[in-house]
C-alpha cells in the first residue's frame, strides 16, 4: 500500500454519532459500532488525506479491517463527509405515514376507515431534513398505501437528497412490473404485507393475495430487497409453516410477525381475533430485526416517531390521537415524546420480571389496553410464559 495513496469513505455508508460512534450502510442496513479512534479516522477518509496522515489518527489495523469491509476504498473521488449527531435517546427511524387513503378495506386496519388526507411535500421535506439532521437512519413511507399519494414519486425524487435507508410499506397489490421498475431507483427494501396463504384475502379482500404475491415477483424481477410483515390472527394461525417455506423460498430479507391490537376495524371484526394465548405461540416465526428495539434501559420503540399525513409526530401509529409536536420543529417534538411516552425499564409495573430486559415491557398500547400504560404487554407474558403479571 503506497503511502501517499488516500482512502475515501465508500458510497452508501455515513456516519452518526448516536449514543454511541457508528458507521451505517444504508443499502445493506448494517450498523458498525466504533471506539472514537477509529471514528476520528473515517471522518478524515475523505479523499484528500494520505494514508501515511491517517495513520496517525488511527492504527493500520482499523484501515485494513475497513478494507477488507468495503466501508472504505483507495480512490482519486473525493467525498465531503457530515457527521450527523443526534440526540439522546437517538432518533433512528421514523415511520412516515403520507397517506390515509387506501385501495383496501382490510378487516384488522387499526387506522380504522381510510380517508383522503396525504402530506405535502414541504411537510414531507421538513420531516426528512430534520431527521436526517438528527442522525436518522431508516426513513420508513407507509399509509394507508402510500403508491396512492397523489405525488408519490415526487416524494420519493425529495428523498433521494437525503443520506437515509428509504423503506416502503405497502400491501403490493399495486406494484405492476412498470412500478416495480420505478421503484427500483428510490427505495432500498419494499415491505409487503402478506397475513396469510388461504386466508389472507379473508382479511384484505378477494383477489388481494394473488396481486401481493404478483407485487412481489415484481418486485424480485428488479432486484428490489423484499420484506414480510404478517399479523396473527384467528384464520392464518395454522399457515405459519407454509408461510415460512414461502418467505424463506422467495428470499425474504425479513419477516416480521405480530398480534394485532384491538382498534380501528378490528375492534369492529372480533371473529377474526385469535385468543392471546394461542396468538402468543406464533411469535416464535419470523426473522430478521425491525425497528421497535431499544438500546439503553428504556422500553419498546425508544428510537423511532410516526409522523401523520398532517404533520403531527407521535409515538407510533397507535397513538396517532396524542401528538406531541409537529415536524416544523421535529427535535422539540422528539425531546416531548422521550418525556411523555418513553419510560425506564423500573417504571413500569412488570420492572421486578427476571425478563424484563429480554422483552422490555412489549408493546405500549397493547398494556394501555390491558392494565396500563405502565403496565405489562399481555401477548408477551403469554410468549414468554410468565403467569405472574397476566
Amino acid at each position: 500500500m503506497l503511502s501517499n495513496e488516500c482512502p475515501v469513505l465508500e458510497a452508501g455508508y455515513v456516519l452518526r454519532k448516536l449514543e454511541n460512534p457508528f458507521v451505517y450502510n444504508i443499502h445493506d442496513d448494517l450498523l458498525y459500532e466504533l471506539d472514537d479512534e477509529a471514528f476520528d479516522f473515517l471522518k478524515k477518509c475523505n479523499g484528500r488525506n494520505p494514508v501515511s496522515k491517517l495513520l496517525k489518527a488511527g492504527t493500520r489495523e482499523s484501515l485494513e479491517y475497513m478494507l477488507s469491509e468495503g466501508i472504505i476504498r483507495m480512490g482519486t473521488e473525493e467525498r465531503d463527509i457530515k457527521v450527523k449527531i443526534s440526540p439522546v435517546p437517538s432518533l433512528r427511524y421514523i415511520l412516515l405515514n403520507i397517506t390515509n387513503k387506501c385501495n383496501l378495506t382490510c378487516r384488522h386496519c387499526y387506522l380504522g376507515k381510510s380517508g383522503d388526507e396525504e402530506i405535502g411535500l414541504k411537510t414531507f421535506e421538513k420531516a426528512v431534513s430534520q431527521f436526517e439532521d438528527m442522525g436518522g437512519l431508516k426513513l420508513m413511507i407507509s399509509g394507508g398505501e402510500p403508491l396512492i399519494h397523489s405525488d408519490f414519486f415526487t416524494l420519493m425524487e425529495i428523498s433521494q437528497s437525503y443520506e437515509l435507508r428509504v423503506v416502503l410499506l405497502s400491501n403490493g397489490t399495486l406494484i405492476d412490473e412498470k412500478t416495480a421498475r420505478k421503484l427500483s431507483g428510490y427505495v432500498d427494501e419494499i415491505q409487503v404485507s402478506i397475513d396469510g396463504t388461504g386466508s389472507h384475502d379473508m382479511i384484505r379482500g378477494k383477489g388481494s393475495y394473488e396481486k401481493a404475491m404478483r407485487g412481489t415477483s415484481n418486485l424480485k424481477k428488479y432486484e428490489i430487497p423484499v420484506s414480510i410483515g404478517t399479523m396473527i390472527h384467528k384464520y392464518n394461525a395454522g399457515e405459519f409453516e407454509e408461510m415460512q417455506k414461502l418467505f424463506s423460498d422467495i428470499g425474504a430479507l425479513s419477516w416480521s410477525v405480530d398480534v394485532p391490537c384491538v382498534t380501528g376495524k378490528l375492534a369492529e371484526n372480533q371473529d377474526y381475533i385469535l385468543n392471546l394465548k394461542d396468538a402468543s405461540l406464533l411469535l416464535r416465526y419470523g426473522f430478521g430485526a425491525g425497528a421497535h428495539e431499544s438500546s439503553g434501559d428504556y422500553t419498546c420503540g425508544s428510537h423511532m416517531c410516526s409522523v401523520s399525513p398532517d404533520g403531527k409526530v407521535s409515538k407510533c401509529g397507535f397513538f396517532d390521537n396524542e401528538p406531541v409536536g409537529d415536524v416544523n420543529d421535529l427535535r422539540s417534538a422528539w425531546n416531548e415524546l422521550c418525556k411523555k411516552y418513553l419510560w425506564t425499564l423500573d417504571e413500569l409495573d412488570c420492572r421486578d420480571c427476571r425478563l424484563i430486559h429480554d422483552c422490555r415491557g412489549g408493546c405500549r398500547f397493547r398494556a394501555k389496553q390491558y392494565k396500563g400504560i405502565l403496565g405489562p404487554d399481555p401477548v408477551l407474558c403469554h410468549a414468554n410464559e410468565i403467569a405472574d403479571f397476566l
